[in-house]
């Protein structure tokens, strides 16, 4: 095996420096071959000759068989420096031939057929690649459905650990209306917080995401029952409500979208 890979490399390389040199390759393909064989097949006879003339009687395969391997080592090294230094031609190859370097059709097939097979190789391995790829957006798509899954899981958790949250949360402005007194501005504050400070004629707008809420002014905390500094209402899911104040009192009669708690 090892020797006929020697000899089809050995054929095409000097294919190759013959046509370097403007020669035609065919009679180097064929030089190639002749001094290979011929030399092997003289360097078998000449070590089995030498084999029974050094130690009669025994068998003499071991001398024709390195003698052997000697000579068509010196034939493809023979070969290969007359192809090299072969004289300057003018010998030009046919462009239909150029792949195959004008050999035999043998070596032509072999290398169409090693072509072939790594074709069907790269084939092979694209269609593994695309189904690795259509594994991958099939496990994309699970996995964002899974998140998908898992956010929404969060926020039911979160609206059911806070049954007083808005999922949309609601809009209320203040109106401190004239009148009263001027140059001085009331503090309004939501569920003990403070959210903003109104002259007379202002208004302000903010959004809560609580349903139950307690609105005072002046102070963040007022009495449960006094209804002038103090109103209690139910915010709804993207809802609306107005609150009226004038001179340091709410005017309950002025809400809009009011509903008291």
């Amino acid at each position: 095996m090892l020797e006929i890979i020697c000899i089809i490399w050995l054929w095409k390389t000097n294919g190759k420096n013959a046509l370097m040199k403007g020669q035609k390759p065919t009679k180097y393909h064929v030089l190639t071959l002749a001094l290979w064989f011929g030399l092997e097949i003289l360097g078998t006879f000449t070590g089995a000759i030498i084999m029974e003339m050094v130690s009669p009687g025994t068998d003499p395969f071991i001398g024709a068989y390195l003698f052997g391997i000697v000579g068509a080592a010196l034939g493809g090294f023979s070969s290969y420096q007359i192809a090299k230094n072969a004289p300057q031609g003018d010998y030009r190859q046919n462009p239909y031939q150029q792949q195959g370097y004008g050999q035999n059709p043998w070596d032509q097939e072999w290398n169409q057929g090693q072509n072939n097979w790594n074709q069907n190789q790269n084939n092979w391995s694209q269609g593994q690649n695309n189904w690795n790829q259509d594994q991958n957006g099939w496990n994309q798509g699970q996995n964002n459905w899974n998140q998908n899954q898992n956010n929404w899981n969060q926020n039911q958790n979160s609206w059911n650990q806070n049954p007083d949250q808005l999922q949309y949360p609601a809009t209320v402005r203040i109106f401190e209306e004239q009148g009263g007194y001027e140059g001085a501005q009331d503090a309004f504050f939501l569920n003990g917080h403070p959210i903003c400070s109104l002259r007379p004629g202002t208004e302000f707008t903010f959004t809560t995401s609580v349903i139950h809420n307690t609105i005072t002014i002046g102070r963040p905390i007022q009495q449960e029952d006094d209804r002038e500094h103090t109103v209690r209402f139910i915010a709804a899911e993207n809802g609306f409500v107005e609150i009226h104040a004038r001179a340091g009192k709410l005017l309950p009669e002025r809400f809009a979208n009011y509903v008291s708690r």
